[in-house]
């Protein structure tokens, strides 16, 4: 491979590297998960 070749295979790799950070993705929504634990907790919503 002359020099050339390999100057144009680093361009484009950045090329693309670069235009795929650049594209503005869906922002997916993260689950939050509690670290309390319900056990032995009594459930104070209801009043019967």
């Amino acid at each position: 491979m002359n020099y050339l070749t390999i100057i144009m295979a680093v361009w484009a790799m950045c090329a693309v590297l670069f235009i795929r950070g650049a594209t503005i993705r869906e922002a997916k929504p993260v689950p939050v998960r509690s670290r309390e634990t319900t056990f032995g907790k009594k459930d104070l919503s209801r009043t019967a």
